[in-house]
């Protein structure tokens, strides 16, 4: 019986081991649990300019572009909207979103354009 206890006692030796391992590493992570990565991307085919609202660098205002536009950040909210504008209604304008390297949307329009609610 003493083979079987000492044989007993190293196998939990090496699961309490394996599992201190776990949660150092999920410790050693570099964001914060519920943090997203969102990647936006809009383009134009012409150079009107072309309010967007919804970034984070935009602020109530929006932020104000000509053809491209590429944002990346972190957001711990539920979710995201991004709206743009423009007074020109031949203008095509195309949203792009990307959560954590997932498409999570990807519509065209002219004039108004929403991505619409994008749950994260």
């Amino acid at each position: 019986m003493r083979k079987e206890t000492k044989h007993i006692s190293m196998k939990i030796n090496v699961l309490i081991i394996l599992v201190s391992c776990l949660f150092m590493c999920n410790a050693c992570s570099k964001d914060p649990l519920g943090m997203n990565i969102v990647h936006i991307q809009i383009k134009s085919n012409s150079d009107e300019p072309i309010r967007v609202y919804g970034t984070n660098d935009g602020g109530e205002t929006g932020v104000v572009i000509k053809r491209n536009y590429e944002s990346t950040f972190k957001s711990d909210s539920d979710g995201i909207s991004i709206d743009v504008r423009c007074k020109d209604e031949n203008t095509l304008i195309t949203i792009k979103v990307w959560v954590n390297g997932k498409l999570k949307s990807n519509v065209s329009g002219n004039k108004y354009l929403s991505s619409g609610y994008i749950g994260l």
